[in-house]
């Protein structure tokens, strides 16, 4: 089984992805990759890049990127934007723990989505690009 590895948007906190690497798991924060000002669309490729599953509580916006790309390595949306720093910690720990078991089924998380809660609501999604007329 592969490892399951997250690039955490600037809207989570830097702290988690550190304490989640404290434990042993595979997560940066996008301060550690020099995109603090970057676009989602850097963000996205740079995930696509490393083979990283995106996690971010900027639903809106980045279910539309997922709408307008072929194929993107991952997307882990936290539902609750305006979590405490603990509170993240723990949504991404149980997030993590739903991926894991992903991993272990060989499902990986290409073209899919997870829609996470701090209630515990786990829901994956494959979300096709939307058409752009120009197929046959």
């Amino acid at each position: 089984m592969r490892p399951v590895k997250l690039l955490i948007d600037e809207n989570l906190s830097p702290i988690v992805a550190g304490r989640l690497r404290s434990t042993g798991f595979d997560a940066v924060h996008v301060r550690e990759r020099g995109l603090l000002a970057a676009t989602d669309e850097e963000v996205f490729a740079k995930a696509h890049e490393e083979d990283r599953v995106v996690v971010t509580s900027n639903v809106d916006d980045f279910l539309a990127l997922v709408r307008n790309t072929e194929i993107h390595g991952g997307l882990a949306l936290v539902q609750d934007g305006d979590l405490l720093r603990d509170e993240q910690e723990t949504v991404l720990r149980r997030l993590l723990t739903a991926l894991e078991a992903e991993y272990r089924q060989d499902r990986d998380m290409v073209n899919r989505v997870l829609f996470v809660d701090y209630a515990g609501r786990l829901e994956f999604a494959e979300i096709p690009p939307i058409a752009t007329g120009d197929e046959p």
